[in-house]
């Protein structure tokens, strides 16, 4: 059991923002001078990822670096992710940092888990108007296709977002994709043909490299796509090459949603080179013996410790 499961208490935040009634739960060193702000993945929300709350706990023992740690509800939080996109999410995150920045947070990092490393990935393109921050951790940042092919295979992964395809097409990208069509893992969460091609998509969103504006239209293309291993350099060095704040990638090293022939410490070395000089830290790699959602113990230590390590390194 990890170390952060258990009872625990939160101070709660109401703020502005694209999402109605939007609230943020801070945890950790009461009247932190900064702010460490996790973003889950699909179909979490705030306190469904136990090791945040692990990271808060160590950060108590740290007042020199003065974080709390806060976590909040997006738009595409818990089920709501089946007919949002990234641009939502980043949108519900920049509204955060503001309200952070006006209750005199002087340094604010994103941790994305799972799709919240897409949604900081998206927060880095000049494409929109945001909030700035001070830096980036990466935890399971997994291709959403791979997941999917590794559950239902490809041919029937292709087949269904050929049907997708199809109903964006024709207008109809708002509808809900037909069951038959899914992995029984998203059987429970209504998700529109547009998310569901965003998502599991293998044709990549060509965005120009210096206003970071959709060249395609982002509806018809898998705009997530940002962590596919077989993406081409020219594509995924443009992503990576925005970037110009510290980031620090964790891959699990046992992560049950990538395909076994991903060698994940070379991936992350790549990408850490398509990144600007001295931007990916050294502390970047895989993290021994973490599933998906790191709820081992050995490994929730591992990561938490890292964590604050980089967390020292932001100047």
């Amino acid at each position: 059991m990890p170390s952060s499961s258990g009872i625990f208490s939160t101070t709660v935040h109401p703020f502005e923002s694209p999402t109605p009634h939007a609230c943020a739960y801070e945890v950790g060193l009461p009247n932190a001078q900064n702010a460490l702000v996790f973003i889950g993945g699909l179909g979490d929300g705030p306190h469904t990822v136990p090791y945040p709350r692990a990271i808060a706990k160590r950060l108590e023992d740290e007042p020199g670096l003065s974080y709390s740690v806060f976590e909040f509800r997006l738009t595409s939080s818990f089920s709501g992710f089946g007919f949002a996109r990234l641009a939502n999410d980043v949108g519900d995150i920049s509204a955060l940092v503001k309200y952070l920045r006006s209750i005199g947070k002087q340094r604010v990092v994103l941790l994305g888990h799972s799709t919240g490393s897409q949604d900081c990935m998206e927060y880095t393109s000049p494409s929109h108007e945001l909030a700035p921050v001070e830096g980036y951790i990466l935890q399971a940042p997994v291709s959403d296709r791979g997941a999917a092919a590794q559950e239902i295979g490809e041919q029937k992964l292709d087949d269904g977002l050929g049907v997708a395809k199809e109903l964006i097409s024709s207008g109809r990208g708002h509808e809900r994709m037909p069951r038959e069509h899914l992995p029984a893992s998203f059987y429970n969460t209504p998700i529109s043909a547009s998310r569901w091609y965003a998502l599991g998509a293998n044709e990549y969103v060509t965005r120009h490299l210096t206003s970071g504006a959709y060249v395609s239209n982002p509806h018809d293309s898998g705009e997530d796509n940002y962590f596919a291993p077989d993406l081409p350099d020219d594509v995924a060095g443009s992503y990576w090459g925005r970037v110009d704040k510290p980031i620090l990638i964790l891959y699990s090293g046992n992560d049950e949603f990538v395909p076994s022939s991903v060698d994940k410490d070379a991936l992350v070395k790549h990408w850490r080179t398509l990144c600007r000089p001295g931007i990916a830290s050294e502390l970047s790699g895989t993290i021994p013996g973490a599933g998906h959602r790191v709820e081992e113990p050995e490994a929730e230590e591992w990561l938490v410790n890292t964590v604050v390590k980089f967390l020292q390194s932001i100047k």
